[in-house]
């Protein structure tokens, strides 16, 4: 009896972690899985720990998209859902903008952009689009944050293909 609870035990796990949607995402902690974007006079800084990453804006000059992050070649599928998860904190209250796009010329959006606001406690945000207009292995998702100064923290990012 108990060898039958045992393997029975082993196969629901199997089973309930096979189900979980790929996370299609490099791990946000580690640094090398992003690219910080710095434009004219505008500058930031970015620093991973164990849990989170912060990027902080130290200069601006009055365009949002001079300082940016993304993870880089991701590998889309033109017309698949997508779902975007995250946890967003700022002790500076401040705004950005989460962004999909291609990662070349002429960098067009692909299916998300929202323009949010982060306060001094992590609040989940969770975005679903359909992904158009992409280039293979060459779209990015990233933080727009050069309209001011101030960090933002990012914890527990995932991003999902709805099968």
């Amino acid at each position: 009896m108990r060898t039958l609870l045992m393997l029975a035990l082993a196969w629901c796990s199997t089973t309930l972690l096979a189900d979980e949607p790929k996370n299609l995402l490099k791990p946000i902690t580690t640094p090398e899985s992003w690219r910080l974007e710095q434009h004219e006079t505008a500058t930031g800084e970015m620093e991973a720990g164990d849990e989170e990453v912060h990027f902080k804006v130290t200069a601006v000059d009055g365009t949002n998209w001079h300082v940016q992050v993304f993870q880089t070649d991701l590998d889309l599928e033109e017309g698949a859902t997508y779902t975007l998860s995250y946890k967003a904190k700022s002790p500076d209250n401040r705004g950005y903008t989460i962004v999909a796009t291609i990662d070349e010329e002429d960098y067009h959006e692909i299916g998300l952009h929202e323009d949010l606001y982060a306060a001094n406690m992590f609040r989940e945000e969770s975005f679903t689009f359909e992904a158009t207009d992409i280039v293979a292995k060459k779209n990015r998702i990233g933080f727009v944050i050069g309209d001011e100064k101030g960090v933002l923290i990012i914890r527990d990012m995932t991003l999902t293909k709805k099968e």
